[in-house]
């Protein structure tokens, strides 16, 4: 039997408007499921900005006790610049450091004010190449036996004389990890109520057209030409979901970011372009192949041709 395209979409329309509750309901799943991924991925994009910024935020402070010899205080730094995975070192002395507590309390100036003369110390800071690796460089300043000539409390300098953010990064990592555990396992669970539901919906098509079907087979038509239509039904209504889970996550990015920017100006709340074109395309072929798995899952099982 020759193949004719223009049969196969029209055929799959048809079949779409007949059986439009069991669509509606697929395609309201498919929609939820690949919104909820959708939504997902763009969170997971932003909080990977955000650690990012926040990993590169993190140094290696260590701070200076007053009247440290500036011979030791020079040695110190440049055996800290011998250590892996530092990238570069800075001196900071004690009136940079107060010209910086004023820049961050501009908004308090009560605070300035009740200082009495400059009680904030000089400090060594230490940038890092890796900062997931700051452990190991605070570990290799401690061993260092200057160390107890330059800072108040040698006998425990990371209690007080040496400053780093590893735990804060470590924590919001392991935060992120749980979540996206938790939303991956969900994702599935939606999955595969609308592979169910796409299945339940090419069944009920197949029933209403067995008459048709037993005419096709009498005259010869190829098992191909029965099937395919109920395959496009299934892609159809997935890509109808993903369509509709792109336009609302465009619109919700529209809204929300912006919303994001403007009270949260502290972190970098950012999404590409080039980002939500990689989750278009992705939603689309997830559709797609949701949409064949699911027909051609219940074809296989339903329709003995």
């Amino acid at each position: 039997m020759a193949i004719n395209p223009g049969y196969f979409i029209r055929e799959t329309i048809s079949s779409f408007r007949r059986n439009w509750v069991m669509s509606l309901v697929a395609v309201s799943i498919i929609y939820i499921s690949l919104l909820l991924v959708g939504a997902f991925f763009l969170t997971s994009s932003v909080l990977n900005t955000i650690v990012s910024s926040f990993e590169a935020k993190v140094s290696v402070q260590v701070f200076v006790k007053d009247g440290a010899v500036p011979a030791d205080v020079e040695a110190l730094q440049a055996n800290i610049q011998k250590i892996p995975n530092v990238k570069s070192i800075a001196y900071v002395t004690k009136d940079q450091a107060l010209a910086r507590f004023k820049e961050r309390t501009k908004n308090s100036p009560q605070l300035v004010e009740q200082l009495r003369g400059n009680p904030l110390p000089a400090s060594v800071e230490v940038a890092l190449v890796d900062p997931r690796q700051v452990q190991t460089v605070v570990n290799a300043i401690v061993k260092d036996p200057l160390l107890a000539k330059v800072v108040k409390n040698p006998a425990n300098p990371t209690q007080s004389d040496i400053r780093y953010g590893q735990n804060v990064v470590d924590n919001l990592f392991k935060a992120t990890g749980v979540i996206r555990i938790f939303a991956a396992a969900f994702l599935i669970l939606l999955l595969l109520v609308s592979l169910v539901l796409i299945g339940n919906t090419i069944r009920l098509a197949i029933f209403a057209r067995r008459r048709e079907i037993g005419i096709m087979r009498l005259v010869g038509a190829s098992n191909w030409f029965i099937r395919t239509p109920f395959l496009l039904e299934g892609v159809l209504q997935s890509l109808v979901g993903s369509i509709l889970a792109i336009l609302t996550l465009l619109a919700a990015q529209a809204v929300i970011v912006p919303w994001l920017q403007d009270n949260l100006k502290f972190l970098p709340v950012t999404i590409a372009g080039a980002t939500f074109a990689q989750l278009a395309g992705l939603l689309v072929l997830s559709g797609v192949l949701i949409g064949l798995l699911g027909s051609g899952t219940a074809v296989r099982r339903y329709l003995k041709v």
